[in-house]
């Protein structure tokens, strides 16, 4: 069973609670925003690997850059790199002086490595550490066949190849909340937090809406995560 019947398959539970009918999201919204992608290694090792790396990528800092940011947002050079940002590119992000993370759940606090909780559920961007992250287990990566840690990279790269563009791209790993049922419900309130739902933001995650598809795809063309998916070597085009 793939991520789409995943995200199937919690939509008829949520339905069925609710008595009524969903929109159907694109898996790869999900995917991109909450962070369900495929795993290359070790979560410590692999991540501080891989942001250093991309530091140095220049095709993929070419990639980020070909997207205007939002109008609202003064842009900076578009990078993958992680390094602290902006307050203003990461409204909720913990400052680097160790001020106390932002909470979208009141006085909930946000789990090591977060920056803030939704629907008591901690959010991770990418100033977060990766091996602070909870991992799934053994039998929900067994069930659904996902790759974590690169689940986790992809999403890290996402935020901050967003952040250096100018928006937020924060994200909670979906085993998090699967267990439960509340993916869809989260993903609605992540999608308000990050102030995903506006052309500008989606262009600059996954490229123009007429981009070619297909056997015409061009990773350069698909925005911050289809340079997270040709970064971790996951497109068929390196």
């Amino acid at each position: 069973m793939n991520m789409q019947d995943l995200l199937d398959d919690e939509r008829r539970r949520d339905e069925a609670r609710q008595g009524r009918r969903m929109p159907r999201r694109r898996a790869a919204l999900l995917i991109g925003t909450v962070g369900a992608v495929i795993a290359i290694g070790t979560a410590a090792a692999l991540t501080a690997a891989a942001v250093s790396e991309v530091n140095r990528y220049e095709q993929l800092s070419a990639a980020a850059s070909d997207v205007s940011p939002a109008p609202t947002a003064s842009a900076t050079d578009p990078t993958l790199a992680t390094a602290d940002p902006e307050p203003s590119t990461s409204p909720a992000a913990a400052s680097a002086s160790g001020e106390a993370s932002a909470s979208v759940d009141g006085d909930a606090e946000p789990a090591p490595g977060g920056i803030a909780t939704i629907l008591g559920y901690t959010v991770y961007d990418e100033t977060s550490d990766l091996d602070l992250i909870p991992r799934p287990s053994a039998e929900f990566v067994e069930k659904w066949a996902i790759d974590v840690e690169t689940i986790l990279m992809q999403a890290h790269l996402d935020a901050a190849c967003m952040a250096g563009k100018g928006f937020t791209a924060a994200f909670i790993p979906i085993w998090q909340t699967w267990e439960n049922g509340d993916t869809v419900a989260v993903l609605d309130e992540l999608d308000e937090f990050n102030d995903s739902r506006t052309p500008e933001w989606h262009e600059a995650m996954y490229g123009p809406r007429d981009q070619p598809l297909g056997d015409a795809y061009d990773w350069t063309q698909a925005g911050c995560h289809g340079a997270a998916v040709h970064y971790t070597g996951m497109d068929d085009a390196n």
